[in-house]
């Protein structure tokens, strides 16, 4: 089993990132590091987020997160607008570049996954599931105790 999961996760991974790079040049978003990408998929899932709220859901520094998105500022990637309630408090949103590779992305894996339930039956597709279902689970365990 070693050998074959071995596998399985250093095709998955290549793959993975074949992906993302044929987004990232599709979406014209060369100049971006994966750290930076992180950050836009953070503030595309957490939808007009705080520095703090995208800080907590990368689990990084406050002081990380707001180098982050002051680079992907400067770069054009995201905007930042202050709070007209809380002065302190900074909301960031996507650029049309970052949205793109967001919508690009999102195909990419939709596509992905179409390509993975065409190679298993549906009776292994539900096992699959469930077998992915317990390794997710048992990585937030992992990632919670650490």
């Amino acid at each position: 089993m070693e050998k074959t999961l071995n596998e399985f996760i250093i095709t998955l991974d290549t793959s993975f990132k074949k992906l993302i790079e044929d987004t990232i040049q599709t979406a014209g978003v060369t100049n971006l590091s994966v750290n930076q990408i992180q950050y836009i998929q953070a503030i595309g899932k957490l939808n007009n987020p705080t520095i703090s709220e995208i800080a907590e859901a990368l689990n990084i520094a406050k002081a990380s997160a707001t180098t982050g998105i002051n680079k992907l500022v400067q770069l054009g990637y995201a905007k930042k607008s202050q709070s007209t309630i809380d002065k302190r408090v900074y909301h960031v949103t996507l650029t049309e570049n970052s949205k793109t590779f967001i919508q690009l992305n999102q195909q990419a894996l939709e596509n992905y996954v179409s390509f993975i339930k065409q190679l298993l039956s549906p009776d292994e597709a539900k096992q699959f599931e469930k077998t992915l279902e317990k390794l997710i689970k048992g990585f937030y365990q992992r990632e919670r105790s650490q």
